[in-house]
């Protein structure tokens, strides 16, 4: 055999297994019956024109469809790869894994024929099997039943073929235009993904800023040990997270020898001893001033006079403070089992946020024992740049969004209230604190979480919006990724507007009607960069 002939037969191979290939790689599912070998197709000389494939993707009655099928024929068994998502919550779609399909062809005469898949080929993927009697234009419409959801999805017109030739000539050109990413119902089903219409909304104004929760004035307290003492033994112990009244007993202290009545005596003689010096002083200094006019004393005996008389004031002052300091501490004496002891109460209805007490541990004055909040309320307080602040003087609410939360929150005239806005610019940062007020009556917001907030400005503007949810940063510009069908996907990079109630105002970049991955999409774009997920080739 010559080399020329050798390498025609070579080339004759690979055009074959290319084809075959494309075959069950490159037309995505099993898209029906009719498609090379995976589709009953013998080849050979005499084989018929292979069909030409359909898909179509609609959302309707709370469900997804995403369907692929082999163009319609008199005669031709056209199975519908028809993937079923339910898509009811917008957080988050799911793979449908009960019920049964009725796919009904209604002709333009009246009359219908009906195909049915009792159950699912796999999670998610129902394939009636379609064997048109008609050749026109007829309606296609698959009915979903099933526990998990049901509904009913209108395809819409489909034209039945009187023969494959005709299907061939009658299909439309491949279309050349942006190119697409590819991510597979399978995957989409894996992850949490969802998809949102472009549409018209009125969004508020607002100004982005960073902000803090934080716990309400006088709404949170801190008890420390008033004197030196040890922690009461057999009384209950207070703990993390613990709920309690105002009032309520939190630590009882007993005091050491250093709080006890010995030591009130002798500041009680300190301070006698005190007032005693100073009276002697006083009258040592009006002596002095006498001797100082008579000219017996020079001016500095007198000078030493005065100055004496300021000591010994000031220690009465010192000796004072500290007696009413000792006796303030005694409003919290009470008598109990292991003697005199102090009380340490709640100022607060709420919940113990921290609690350092052993008992029966020695605790030195000033240690802080136990910290009390009420998370019934709660300040946001958002730091506004200083360029923004005139923008937000009259803010009357604002949005946020914080970390482990899908949904944003909201403070306004209904839900909370305005505390302030600074007077003052911040020296460091270069900001303006403004302070809201908002209920959280399930206790889910904690102080000292962060959150990323949007203050209102009282502008509204209307335009079309997307989930703010949807945007992707890709290398600093905010990017979408906008559905051309079920598992392809356009990429594209948008100029984001107003933000707003967690959506985003899109001024160039997506249409109205069409839909972007609103939950997901970062998935996408990570698949797409390691290359994890290949466009078309899984196979039913």
């Amino acid at each position: 055999m010559s080399r020329s002939l050798l390498l025609v037969l070579s080339l004759a191979c690979m055009l074959a297994c290319k084809r075959d290939h494309e075959h069950g790689a490159g037309q995505g599912h099993e898209h029906g019956a009719g498609q090379g070998h995976e589709h009953g197709h013998e080849h050979g000389a005499a084989a018929e024109p292979e069909r030409p494939d359909e898909s179509v993707t609609v959302y309707q009655d709370g469900l997804e469809l995403f369907m692929e099928y082999p163009a319609f024929v008199v005669g031709q068994p056209s199975p519908l790869v028809a993937h079923f998502t339910d898509a009811r919550d917008p957080n988050g779609f799911h793979v449908v894994t009960k019920g049964r399909v009725t796919a009904t062809l209604r002709y333009a005469d009246g009359s219908e024929e009906r195909f049915v898949a009792e159950k699912l080929l796999r999670d998610g993927i129902f394939k009636p099997e379609v064997r048109p009697t008609k050749a026109g234009e007829g309606m296609l419409t698959l009915r979903l039943e099933g526990e998990q959801v049901s509904g009913t999805v209108d395809v819409g017109k489909v034209v039945v073929h009187p023969t494959v030739a005709g299907a061939v000539a009658a299909a439309p050109p491949e279309a050349v235009g942006e190119a697409t990413v590819g991510f597979l119902k399978e995957q989409q089903w894996k992850t949490q993904y969802a998809t949102a219409p472009a549409e018209p909304r009125v969004l508020q104004g607002g100004v982005r800023a960073n902000g803090e929760l934080k716990p309400v004035a006088g709404q949170f307290a801190e008890l420390s040990a008033p004197v030196a003492g040890r922690i009461s033994v057999g009384d209950k112990v207070v703990h993390l997270g613990q709920r309690v009244r105002k009032g309520e007993v939190l630590v009882r202290l007993l005091p050491t020898s250093s709080a006890s009545g010995t030591d009130l005596a002798s500041l009680e003689m300190e301070a006698a001893r005190a007032r005693a010096e100073l009276g002697l002083a006083e009258r040592e200094v009006k002596r002095a001033e006498e001797m100082f006019a008579g000219k017996a004393i020079p001016e500095k005996q007198l000078d030493a006079a005065r100055v004496a008389q300021e000591v010994a004031a000031a220690r009465v002052a010192a000796t004072e403070r500290q007696l009413a300091l000792y006796r303030s501490t005694q409003s919290g004496l009470a008598a109990g089992p292991g003697g005199a002891a102090f009380e340490l109460r709640s100022p607060v209805d709420g919940v113990v946020s921290f609690a350092e007490v052993i008992p029966g541990a020695v605790v030195e004055a000033g240690r802080l024992l136990v910290s009390v909040i009420n998370p019934e309320r709660l300040w946001l307080e958002a730091r506004v740049f200083e360029a923004d602040a005139p923008k937000v003087e009259r803010s009357s609410g604002a949005s946020f969004s914080v970390a482990g939360f899908e949904h944003e929150f909201t403070v306004d005239e209904k839900t909370g209230r305005r505390v302030a806005v600074g007077a003052v610019v911040d020296k460091a940062t270069r900001t303006v604190p403004v302070i809201f007020e908002l209920p959280n009556p399930d206790g889910v917001l904690k102080p000292g979480m962060f959150a990323k907030v949007t203050l209102y400005t009282g502008q509204t503007v209307r335009g079309v919006a997307i989930p703010e949810s949807a945007l992707v940063d890709d290398n600093g510009r905010p990017t979408v990724y906008v559905m051309e069908g079920g598992e392809s996907f356009f990429k594209r990079a948008i100029r984001p507007g107003v933000r707003s109630g967690g959506y985003v105002q899109v001024l160039e970049g997506v249409k109205e009607g069409e839909r972007v991955v609103s939950r997901g999409a970062y998935e996408i774009k990570l698949s797409t960069a390691t290359g994890a997920i290949p466009e078309h080739g899984h196979q039913h």
